[in-house]
């Protein structure tokens, strides 16, 4: 498989300048109803989610904000309980839970209540919230106080869901979404965990990329509810700037976002071709054969492009999207 790009290019700018809110003729409460919340920070780690019915949940500082992405709508705003004589910790991942749940958000039933969403914090707590009630519902049982890098529900069972959380810089922990209860845990250190994403093809699979180019699969038999399969692959990639980081790096033990947020290690599953990877790291992109367990293709940064900072293939098309660092945005495109 090999890709070719096209010119960088960066979101263009309006010429007009945006009105000011003051200036409305609408009330001062429908003019807040009107606005976002502050944007995502850094200490937000870039985390958001899309649910199938178009709602869109992203985190600002430590509120969770949900947007309708059909009518741009806001539709809630609410934050995570804080921990006890404590500020609120900022928010730094969620996810919507994968189950066919009724969302007709005009009804009042309350079978319609249930839009859960597992959301996880800078203090190593994860919550799974019903944003009806703007409240937490469940407690996941973690034992850590290093943050969340990244959170990924697997759907076992129909009758079991996992969620998959990378806690602090390289742990990778299971929690029965039922209970809560921690089922399994596996450390990569002294990688750096990065991302989590789910196989579009296969449900119960999930892989996790770290800083250093290490792959971890994990497939969910579904047996019981720590019954895992595992695979340890390797990506060969340049980690001198990650290691001159380490050295400079003075602070406590941290989640990869937080210990170098600008050092970006980010993958996708393929949506059009089984156990195909795009993975970006800080200087390179590189398509990755689950089945073969080898590179087929691999690139160096885009001139006049910054360094890799996500990657999201289009679903319909054999394109691909890549993110910089500076704000650009490069487009891929797999040769004939």
């Amino acid at each position: 498989m090999f890709l070719g790009t096209s010119s960088p290019r960066a979101s263009p700018r309006s010429s007009s300048q945006p009105q000011s809110p003051f200036s409305s003729s609408s009330s001062p409460q429908e003019s807040w109803e009107s606005m976002l919340p502050g944007p995502s920070t850094r200490n937000n780690f870039g985390s958001s989610d899309l649910n199938p019915n178009g709602l869109l949940a992203f985190p600002s500082g430590s509120s969770i904000s949900i947007v309708d992405t059909r009518s741009m709508q806001l539709l809630s705003t609410f934050p995570i309980p804080p921990p006890p004589s404590s500020a609120a910790p900022f928010v730094t991942s969620v996810r919507w839970i994968p189950l066919p749940l009724n969302r007709q958000l005009l009804s009042s039933e309350p079978s319609s209540s249930h839009l859960l969403l597992a959301a996880g914090d800078r203090q190593g707590r994860i919550a799974l919230l019903d944003f009806r009630l703007k409240s937490a519902i469940l407690w996941f049982e973690t034992d850590s106080k290093l943050g969340i890098q990244d959170i990924c529900w697997i759907q076992a069972r129909p009758d079991l869901l996992i969620l998959a959380a990378i806690t602090g810089p390289s742990t990778l922990s299971l929690f029965n979404g039922s209970t809560g209860r921690c089922v399994w845990k596996y450390d990569a250190s002294p990688e750096y965990f990065s991302c989590i994403r789910r196989d579009p093809f296969d449900s119960r699979r999930i892989c996790t990329i770290g800083l250093k180019g290490f792959l971890l699969s994990l497939l969910h038999v579904g047996d019981s509810e720590e019954s895992v399969v595992i695979k340890e692959l390797q990506i060969r990639t340049d980690s001198t700037e990650l290691a001159k980081l380490e050295r400079d790096f003075t602070g406590a033990a941290a989640p990869a976002s937080a210990a170098f947020p600008l050092h970006v290690a980010r993958f996708a599953f393929s949506q059009l071709w089984r156990n195909i990877l795009f993975v970006t790291f800080p200087r390179e992109l590189v398509v990755f054969d689950l089945q073969y367990e080898c590179v087929i293709f691999a690139s160096s940064l885009p001139r006049g492009c910054g360094k890799f900072l996500d990657v999201l293939p289009d679903p319909s098309n054999e394109w691909i999207y890549c993110a910089h660092v500076d704000g650009k945005l490069s487009t891929w495109k797999r040769k004939p």
